[in-house]
This record gives structure tokens, sequence and C-alpha cells, in this order.
């Protein structure tokens, strides 16, 4: 987590703490937009940092720990 610039890091970190979250949570968090938490989120996706989950309307991100080791 070191290695990623440090926006994308106050978003991941945000969502260590929540454990579980969506784009607006993690904008309550952050005192970020929630469409500029939700690019951020969804570029920690695509670099492998956290995961998705879509349940209805709303899209979950969370960190996999069983992949992290």
């Amino acid at each position: 987590m070191l290695s990623m610039p440090d926006h994308l890091r106050k978003t991941a970190m945000a969502v260590c703490r929540l454990g579980r979250a969506t784009a607006e949570e993690t904008a309550q968090q952050t005192r970020r937009a929630r469409a500029v938490e939700s690019a951020y989120l969804n570029q920690l996706v695509i670099m492998g940092h956290l995961k998705k989950e879509r349940k209805g309307r709303k899209a979950y991100f969370y960190v996999d720990r069983e992949s992290q080791g």
C-alpha cells in the first residue's frame, strides 16, 4: 500500500477502516465527492487492491483478506 499514490492510499485506508463500503460511505470518510471516490475505488479494484460486489443498485468495496494471505 505504500507504493500507491496518496490520493488512492487515502481511499484505500478509508475502506480498510470501514471494512466494506460504498462510494458514498467512503466519500463521507475522506470528505471528497462521491464521484471522485467512485473513480478511485474502481482504480483500486483494477489494480487488485480491492474487490467489488454489487447488491442491487449499490456497489460495495472491500479488501479481500483471503487473497492478501
